[in-house]
């Protein structure tokens, strides 16, 4: 079988979405965040706003104004995605457990649904149940 990028982070989003609200954060983290860099690379070649890129120059002025620009943005990526890297890399021999949280699944996903609306792909029901939860649970996204 072969699929577009898009329609492979359209399933991986989609399932991970499923995930998330069945409780299983690991496996849901791992599937937005893919679907997240491809959505974001894709966003990226389409012209149109990747998620993480907004988020970092938003919080550009919370970092060391010290530093290079470029340093300060790496600041702020690292922090974003600590949660997906710990899942998906073992750098160092002393990284031995991964944090298993529910809000770096989340994070995932709210970065990765907006771009889909870029891209113009209309919403799924995973998308739909997923943006109804966090609506319904606002203290999740804090």
């Amino acid at each position: 079988m072969r699929i577009t990028k898009l329609d492979a982070a359209i399933h991986q989003l989609n399932v991970a979405s499923r995930l998330f609200l069945d409780g299983d954060y690991l496996a849901s983290l791992t599937l937005a965040g893919a679907a997240e860099e491809i959505l974001g690379q894709l966003s990226k070649y389409a012209g149109r706003p990747v998620a993480v890129e907004f988020i970092v120059g938003h919080h550009l002025e919370d970092t060391d104004p010290a530093l290079p620009d470029k340093q300060r943005k790496k600041v702020i990526r690292s922090a974003l995605n600590s949660g997906r890297n710990q899942a998906k890399h073992a750098n160092h021999p002393d990284e031995t457990h991964v944090d298993v949280e529910q809000i770096y699944p989340l994070q995932m996903i709210m970065r990765a649904v907006p771009m889909l609306k870029g891209l113009g792909v209309e919403q799924s029901t995973e998308v739909k149940q997923i943006t109804d939860w966090i609506n319904a649970h606002p203290e999740a996204s804090k």
